[in-house]
């Protein structure tokens, strides 16, 4: 997930927010998902690139965090806890 507002960046110095954006490893991060997505749902990476998507069947290394809030079918952007799992 590429972080909007990053508390701390590391390799800054390696090039531009283009070519090396900051990347959420831990937080609370605007999180762009395929619905529909519900409140507590686990994120996992969907087939619409840049996109995640519910699934709380997921196995451990699938799973980039939860969904802090829900949304409907379509796509939007909603706040996640990411803690890669």
């Amino acid at each position: 997930v590429i972080s909007t507002k990053p508390a701390h960046l590391m390799n800054a110095g390696a090039g531009t927010s283009g070519t090396h954006p900051a990347v959420a490893v831990s937080g609370r991060v605007p999180v762009k998902v395929v619905g529909p997505v519900n409140k507590g749902d686990l994120l996992v990476s969907s087939s619409v690139e840049g996109r995640a998507k519910a699934d709380n069947e997921a196995k451990a290394g699938r799973i980039l965090g939860k969904a802090m809030e829900s949304a409907g079918e379509g796509e939007h952007v909603i706040e996640g806890l990411i803690n890669l799992m």
